[in-house]
């Protein structure tokens, strides 16, 4: 071997490991690199998105719902037609025609909604609004269309308000339907599709994800009193039209009905949550009504300023117990906290609400409830739901008016410099300033609010009655200082009323808490 050849090998040889310690050296680099990688999140099963798969197999299972409610109204002549200084100068000096006779007339109003199926042999869920007869209309028609343009007569066979729901009917055989998931189990942030048939465009298709649950007809922006779901949220796309159509997870179960939008937002909409529907199905299917549970109370939720008044974190708040109620009979007074219901905890007035619905009229439960610090147990008998009058069983309301009090030191209470506002006996002078009428004969007056203070912010203002400090009702000045010095500054709660114009009266007390507020202002 000549002195070139060496030399070639012994490069060859020193290029080979220097390149073996490179690799390895790379090799550590990567690895090291590697586990110090930031987290990472990898979909996996997906070659397509979860959406496309769920339109194709649901698309099928929703149909276009068109109520035709068929208004009656009066139809005459034209305006100049029965006009007779009219025809006497425009119609060539004749004597004025008879006047036609007003006639009545049947004129078609059409709206239209969503629907799906539940089982193969044509049964239908929708809104109950979605069906209703409209303008005072009776029977109207419903008509369903699907997927394939056939379209079917349907039959309502039964209906819920509560929850605002509809069974239908149609005559088919071997339909797509759905399968009914658990809106219990829906977790905030889910994925979720709703399908549907906003302002005419069928079988729109949006996507989105659970983005509350527990929503309240309140918050909903319902005053139906009679509503007793907890509407869950979604921003999946859903407008008119899209009411009575499916809101879908990503394993294909139907977890809600498709029901409202707040008006003014955007993609905030809400469905009612499938689990209730489920429970009623078969009294709908045999066209009994629905003898849902009632207690007969008004509830105020226990928001962070009842809580500090009171001292206890979860729970409903009676606010008010009516006459003759099944809350009444039980002995449920004004002021008690309902903290369980047959075993179950209540930690929101909505609780209480779909626990009683949950019911049935003649059922008895037990109800754990907070009186003066003290728990105990009440039974009640429950009525019948459908009793409630919208009239005068307000729904739950967000406090807009109250006050808080607190005790000075020495006992002497300075309520404008601590509280914001003054309060004067109910007399001659005060109820002719504030149009207090005769008939009124507990209270005292308030007669005047400083600006930025704690009662300006609960909107309390001049004329206003306070009738009760916490669970006591008050009848005169002194009963109102006596019970303002027992809170030694926690939070109070004072029932307010009203008034609603000279001459209307004053609204029932509304139950408000008021925090103390420091030297600073609040």
């Amino acid at each position: 071997m000549n002195r070139h050849t060496k030399q070639i090998i012994g490069l060859a040889s020193f290029a080979s490991i220097c390149m073996a310690i490179g690799m390895g050296l790379g090799r550590t680099w990567v690895v090291g690199a590697q586990d110090h990688q930031p987290v990472s999140v990898s979909i996996r099963g997906f070659e397509t998105q979860p959406t496309v798969e769920i339109a194709e197999k649901m698309i099928p299972t929703v149909v276009f719902v068109e109520n035709t409610s068929y208004v009656r109204r009066q139809r005459g002549g034209s305006w100049f037609s029965d006009d007779d200084i009219f025809d006497y100068f425009f119609g060539g000096g004749q004597q004025p025609r008879q006047r036609q006779q007003p006639r009545e007339e049947e004129i078609p109003t059409r709206t239209s909604g969503s629907g799906f199926f539940i089982s193969h042999d044509g049964e239908i869920l929708t809104n109950a609004h979605v069906v209703e007869a409209r303008r005072g209309t009776e029977n109207p028609r419903i008509v369903v269309k699907t997927q394939d343009g056939k379209r079917y007569n349907a039959t309502v066979l039964g209906t819920d308000k509560a929850l605002d729901v509809a069974l239908l009917k149609i005559d088919i055989q071997n339909a797509p339907f759905v399968k009914l998931g658990d809106s219990n189990a829906t977790k905030v942030g889910e994925g979720v599709v709703a399908i549907g048939n906003p302002l005419g465009l069928e079988h729109t298709v949006t996507q989105g994800i659970i983005s509350a649950k527990g929503r309240t007809r309140n918050e909903v922006g319902s005053g139906d009193a009679n509503l007793v779901a907890a509407f869950l949220q979604t921003d999946a796309a859903i407008n008119q039209g899209n009411s009575g159509g499916p809101l879908i997870n990503f394993r294909g179960e139907i977890v809600g009905i498709n029901t409202a939008i707040l008006a003014g937002g955007q993609n905030i909409g809400f469905a009612v949550p499938i689990t209730p529907i489920k429970q009623i199905l078969n009294e709908m299917r045999a066209g009994k009504p629905i003898r849902r549970g009632w207690l007969g109370i008004s509830t105020i939720d226990l928001d962070h300023d009842y809580q500090d008044a009171l001292g206890i974190n979860q729970g409903a708040l009676v606010e008010r117990v009516e006459e003759g109620s099944p809350a009444a009979k039980a002995g449920i007074r004004r002021m008690d906290i309902i903290v369980g219901l047959e075993g179950n905890p209540i930690n929101t007035d909505t609780d209480l609400v779909e626990g009683i619905s949950s019911h049935r009229e003649g059922d008895t439960v037990k109800l754990e409830i907070i009186r003066d610090g003290r728990r105990q147990a009440v039974t009640a008998t429950l009525g019948d739901r459908r009793n409630i009058d919208p009239s005068n069983n307000l729904p739950a309301r967000q406090p807009e008016t109250g006050d808080n009090l607190r005790r000075e030191p020495a006992g002497t209470i300075n309520l404008e410099k601590e509280y914001g506002f003054t309060v004067s006996a109910l007399d001659t002078q005060t109820r002719r300033e504030y149009a207090i009428p005769d008939s009124i004969t507990d209270g005292v007056v308030i007669t005047n609010v400083v600006p930025r203070s704690s009662a300006s912010d609960r909107r309390l203002a001049a004329g206003m009655l306070i009738t009760g400090v916490g669970a006591k009702e008050i009848k005169n000045l002194d009963e109102f200082r006596a019970e303002v010095r027992k809170y030694s500054g926690r939070t109070l709660i004072v029932s307010v009323r009203i008034g609603q114009g000279r001459g209307r009266g004053f609204t029932d007390p509304e139950s408000v808490p008021l925090p103390a507020m420091s030297a600073n202002g609040q």
